[in-house]
C-alpha cells in the first residue's frame, strides 16, 4: 500500500461550480424572450436581494404617498370662540396652509404631497 501526503493549502471550502442553465431557458435568453414566470420571479429575487438601506427608504416613501409628510405648525390665527381660520405648517415641501377637521390648528399634521410641484418641477428639467 502506498502512502498519500495530504497537504492542505487554505481553511476555507472549495467554492461550488456554477450551474449552468437548461438549454431552453439559455436559448430563450439568446433570443430575448422570458416568460412571465421568469420576469415575476427575476423582479422578486431583484426586490429581496436589495439592502436594509433600500428597504428602509421603500419604506419611507410608502407612508409618504400613503399618509403624507410630516408638517409642525409655525403660525396660526383663531377667533375669539376658538375657532382658527388660518393654519400656516413648515414641511417637506416647504410652508402650507391647512385648517384642521374642527377649525383648529394641531401642532403636528401628517399632510399629503402636494404633487403638482413636484410634476412641473421634473417636466421642465
Amino acid at each position: 500500500m502506498s502512502k498519500i501526503k495530504v497537504e492542505v493549502i487554505g481553511r476555507k471550502a472549495p467554492r461550488p461550480r456554477k450551474r449552468t442553465a437548461e438549454p431552453s431557458k439559455r436559448r430563450m435568453t439568446l433570443e430575448g424572450r422570458r416568460s412571465a414566470g421568469d420576469r415575476i420571479f427575476s423582479a422578486l429575487h431583484w426586490l429581496l436581494r436589495r439592502s436594509v438601506f433600500a428597504w428602509l427608504c421603500a419604506a419611507v416613501l410608502g407612508v409618504s404617498v400613503t399618509y403624507g409628510t410630516p408638517h409642525v405648525l409655525v403660525t396660526y390665527r383663531c377667533t375669539d370662540g376658538g375657532r382658527c381660520f388660518e393654519c400656516q405648517y413648515f414641511g417637506v415641501q416647504g410652508m402650507r396652509e391647512q385648517s384642521g377637521a374642527q377649525w383648529n390648528c394641531p401642532v403636528f399634521v401628517m399632510m399629503p404631497v402636494d404633487w403638482a410641484p413636484l410634476i412641473k418641477l421634473l417636466t421642465n428639467q
